[in-house]
């Protein structure tokens, strides 16, 4: 069985097939791409999600994007790669992340002796106020007046050393409270990376959706706590990034993917399952240049010195990027374009809520796109093409896996996994009225199964059949066998009524 679903067109020239994403419009990024790909052969899609996570994590902080449509919204990203072991999940992000690890590191080394001076300043600190408590409980002991060891106090009260903070920007393993409450107290604009993310999807940091779908759209969020301090974060932007292997997606999905997609947070995501390039990696014995990644390292690493100059002073407002008129013409014809999609038996039916994140999505991406490759002006028709293209990629990755037909084939799957227990144990041919009893529960309706087994037959995985002068319908579990001794009548679902 097979995905029947359609797909965009291809009137995107950035989009060749399947696997191959072209940005030759975007030197910079498809440079850096392109090189890693040759290099470490990973398939592409996880390479294109480590490079749109560097970039967004190191310009969210300096940048919005103003839509069209005259909203502003942050140009954070989902993104979610799904690829078993041995795909150099983990290389593919190293090299692409490396120069924010690098510049965290070295941050972290600087914060590390600014914190043993603060450490300092307030053990002093404390012991002088120490020193005015007992003098005022002195002078009440005598009698005497304590307004000026309260004047003193009060003095001291405004001397209290702050804590410095620290510019953390990259959260590689942290529940939602950590996380949001790093944010708060140190740099508001970070990244919650994991290249093996099946911890991270499924813990605690995605427990909170609601607060993740918030940070998304550039709303405040508010955390009140009983035994610690409550806070609020004001304009925190958040890129979240992970690799996860798909016996941990289908996990996620089957406990929380209801709850995920209803909330919206699913939609959110570019999310993409690359395949494989395992068995073609050969090595070719020519030495490998690094020139273009690291090209964009340091353009990453640029970019997160202007982040850092921000932070120390204190100044946290972001440029605000815009479009050109014939990019915003042209992209209020993609978002009527997406919405002609969403009507029954469309492109994007029962993916309305994945639909109606997509146009925001192509903005954000061209407005990175702009930024990081230090485009002047407003966004250009040209980058919002680009940008269009990767989106609509993510997007028929999206659809091949919750389209509706995607979900057909999916339950399909599952029934013919159950019907394998009926082949193992050497019956050939069954009434359909047992599936329906003794099936997996969720399939048992009448309509859930007609539909379900007429999938299957339509595969050749199954064929209906009866007898002669038996109107009971069965269903051949096998039909690529052969013909059976005892000649069954074969029909289609459609002609049950000549039985």
């Amino acid at each position: 069985m097979s995905y029947r679903g359609e797909k965009w067109n291809k009137e995107c020239d950035v989009v060749l097939d399947d696997d191959r994403i072209s940005i030759s419009s975007l030197p910079l990024l498809s440079s850096a791409i392109n090189e890693a790909e040759r290099n470490i052969q990973a398939p592409r899609g996880l390479l294109l999600n480590a490079a749109l996570t560097a970039a967004s994590i190191a310009l969210q902080g300096l940048i919005d994007v103003n839509k069209p449509n005259n909203q502003k919204v942050p140009v954070s990203l989902m993104l979610l790669a799904i690829a078993n072991s041995g795909e150099r999940k983990s290389t593919a992000d190293n090299v692409f992340l490396r120069s924010i690890r690098e510049f965290q590191s070295k941050q972290a080394v600087a914060f590390s002796a600014k914190l043993q001076d603060w450490r300092a300043a307030h053990d002093g600190w404390s012991v002088r106020r120490k020193a005015v408590l007992r003098n005022i409980e002195k002078q009440m002991s005598k009698g005497l007046s304590t307004k000026e060891a309260e004047e003193a106090l009060v003095t001291l009260g405004r001397e209290f050393p702050v804590r410095p903070k620290e510019f953390k920007i990259l959260y590689e393993d942290s529940t939602s409270e950590a996380l949001f409450y790093g944010m708060y107290k140190n740099l508001p604009a970070a990244g919650l990376v994991s290249s093996e993310g099946g911890a991270v999807l499924g813990g605690r940091a995605f427990n909170d959706l609601s607060k993740q779908n918030t940070i998304w759209s550039g709303d405040s969020i508010t955390v009140d706590r009983k035994a610690s301090e409550s806070f609020q974060l004001i304009g925190g932007r958040l890129t979240v990034s992970m690799m996860v292997q798909d016996s941990a997606f289908s996990e996620y999905m089957k406990n929380k993917g209801e709850q995920s997609r209803g909330s919206g947070l699913l939609a959110r995501f570019l999310l993409c399952r690359p395949q494989s390039k395992q068995g073609t990696r050969f090595i070719d014995g020519v030495t490998a240049t690094w020139s273009c990644v690291d090209k964009f390292n340091e353009r990453i690493e640029q970019l997160l010195v202007r982040n850092l100059k921000k932070f120390e002073a204190k100044a946290f407002g972001r440029d605000l990027i815009h479009f050109d008129d014939d990019a915003s013409r042209y992209w209020i014809g993609i978002a009527n374009e997406i919405e002609s999609k969403i009507c029954k038996n469309g492109l994007m039916d029962g993916l309305g809520d994945h639909a109606s994140k997509l146009a925001d999505v192509i903005c954000r991406l061209a407005a990175l796109f702009h930024y990081f490759e230090g485009f002047t002006g407003n966004i250009s028709i040209s980058t919002l093409k680009a940008a269009e293209g990767v989106a609509k990629w993510y997007s028929d990755n999206f659809i091949k896996l919750f389209s509706c037909a995607a979900r057909e084939n999916f339950d399909a799957r599952e029934l013919d996994v159950w019907l394998d227990t009926l082949r193992m144990s050497g019956r050939r041919v069954i009434k359909k009225n047992y599936i329906r009893q003794y099936g997996p529960v969720k399939f048992r309706k009448k309509d859930t199964i007609d539909r379900l087994l007429g999938y299957l037959v339509s595969n050749g995985v199954v064929q209906y059949c009866s007898w002669p002068g038996d109107k009971t319908i069965y269903v051949d579990v096998s039909p690529r066998q052969g013909v059976m001794p005892a000649i069954p009548i074969y029909v289609n679902p459609t002609n049950f009524s000549t039985i």
